[in-house]
């Protein structure tokens, strides 16, 4: 049977009217025949809840869990006066025993997971993640090994990954996907995401964003490579980033504790004290809304992974982008930044590729490729001593002959179906985006995070080498155009010329 790569049944916006947040809550812990790509898709995630004072709840919900006994609370410094304090005593009846990571420079490493997998001791029977990626990350991994449930605690709506079922790892510094077990429940508090460091949730801002270039650059690997895709499950996405997209002028909100001290300083009447008080709580209140809100929709993404059982409906070129520079980051004993904000530049980045290569309404005029030799000697120069995974995954050479002349033609059909409509609105939604961004306190270029031109360059050029998969990256390197405009995009981004 003939594959259904280009009829309207293909395109996510068929499938708008079963990919809502209600729609999609309502399958959880539940497995679907989906109707759009005919796979059985498996959510093993029950519960996603929001409460004031969660806290003092969450044990009300673990019966629905099924979830009794014991349990340990995982956290760091800063998610333990954020919110764990507060966990562990809400958890009393389940004889709770901390464990709370201390470094400065905390990533789901082996040290970590060792660490954890060490203090485990007698078999608990649940365990709580109490943060946010790092976190849940390093408590999903342990939950796969150990075969102990997990659920979620997040204090921050910074990343997409809480209901994924994959874990990103950092195995001997090389950024991989390894297998993971969804947390049965995520839980969360609005006042407790609202307080959160405004750099975090501009993080999460900047990883629902992402999805922008996730979904073209899947829908194009289906065309181009045959790759499994899945239109409902990118409908899911797709409606996350619109609503996360209205959230930005609430999410950029000043927080109010802020203006009251300026204020005060000036006027101490109580009848303009008890106005600024209001303020404060209508702000406060409206950011916490728009907290859950964002929240909502990172979970949302994360069920979608779960849903297609790959981290492929949330992450792209801009996310090989992110990996690569948060690598070089550790290996050079760098103080990393946020995820969300690095992927939040890849998106960026993204954008203007595909503006740059289909500029003309037209495929791009196809440029000679890199040597094989040059290439090797090149991710020898970025990836150090991690090149020799970098090479292993990859191949310097990429489709030629009859498979590129296939690719090439597919591409073609899809960017005339969709492919140019969709790219055409990055002209008005990447200055948007930007603008949300900075409206939110989030960084849109790379030196705003300590990156240097040539990192930045490294990081385009030589992202793809993270993982063999089909992006703008690759598709640009096809065309022969991916190092002249890693160049380009780097020698523009300083002064903001690019975007």
């Amino acid at each position: 049977m003939e594959t259904d790569y280009f009829s309207a049944r293909q395109d996510p916006s068929y499938w708008y009217d079963q990919a809502d947040f209600t729609t999609v809550k309502g399958w959880l812990g539940s497995e679907i025949v989906c109707p759009a790509c005919g796979r059985s898709h498996k959510i093993s995630t029950r519960l996603m809840e929001e409460r004031s004072k969660m806290t003092d709840h969450i044990s009300e919900y673990l019966p629905q869990l099924g979830l009794g006994g014991s349990c340990v609370v995982v956290m760091d410094e800063n998610t333990k006066r954020a919110a764990g304090d507060r966990l562990m005593a809400g958890l009393a009846d389940y004889a709770p025993r901390a464990v709370v990571f201390t470094r400065d420079d905390l990533h789901a490493d082996e040290e970590a997971l060792g660490s954890l997998m060490i203090a485990l001791g007698e078999k608990p029977d649940f365990l709580v993640a109490c943060g946010s990626g790092t976190i849940t990350d390093i408590t999903r991994y342990n939950s796969y090994m150990t075969g102990i449930p997990f659920i979620s605690y997040a204090t921050a709506a910074s990343v997409d990954g809480f209901a994924s079922g994959t874990t990103p790892l950092l195995v001997q510094g090389f950024k991989t996907t390894c297998p993971g077990t969804a947390p049965l429940g995520i839980f969360y508090d609005a006042a407790v995401l609202a307080a959160a460091p405004d750099s975090m949730t501009a993080a999460g801002f900047g990883d629902v964003l992402a999805k922008i270039i996730a979904l073209i650059d899947w829908r194009l690997a289906f065309a181009a490579e045959d790759e499994p895709y899945c239109p409902l499950i990118a409908a899911i996405v797709d409606r996350a980033v619109e609503a996360c997209l209205e959230l930005a002028d609430d999410l950029a909100v000043i927080k109010p504790d802020n203006k009251v001290k300026k204020l005060s300083d000036i006027h101490n009447s109580k009848e303009k004290e008890a106005k600024l008080k209001r303020d404060q709580e209508a702000a406060l209140l409206a950011r916490g809304q728009a907290c859950v809100k964002l929240m909502d929709t990172l979970s949302l993404t994360g069920i979608a992974m779960q849903m297609m059982g790959t981290s492929r409906p949330a992450s792209g070129s801009d996310h090989h982008i992110s990996h690569l520079l948060e690598m070089n980051d550790i290996r050079r004993h760098k103080k990393g930044s946020l995820h969300g904000d690095k992927v939040g530049i890849g998106t960026l980045i993204g954008m203007k590729m595909y503006l740059r290569l289909f500029e003309q309404g037209e495929l791009p005029q196809q440029r000679p490729h890199m040597a094989a030799d040059l290439w090797e000697k090149e991710v020898r120069r970025v990836y150090g001593p991690l090149a020799d995974q970098a090479i292993a995954k990859n191949t310097p050479y990429p489709p030629s002959g009859k498979e590129w002349e296939y690719q090439r033609k597919q591409i073609a059909k899809a960017m005339d179906l969709y492919g140019y409509k969709y790219i055409d609105r990055f002209k008005t939604l990447l200055p948007t985006a930007r603008d949300k961004i900075i409206a939110m306190g989030g960084p849109v270029r790379p030196d705003q995070l300590g990156y240097s031109r040539q990192e930045t360059y490294d990081a385009i050029a030589f992202g793809k080498e993270v993982r063999p998969k089909f992006t703008t990256l690759r598709l640009a390197e096809r065309f022969g155009w991916l190092y002249d405009l890693a160049e380009e995009i780097a020698n523009g981004l300083p002064e903001g010329k690019i975007y």
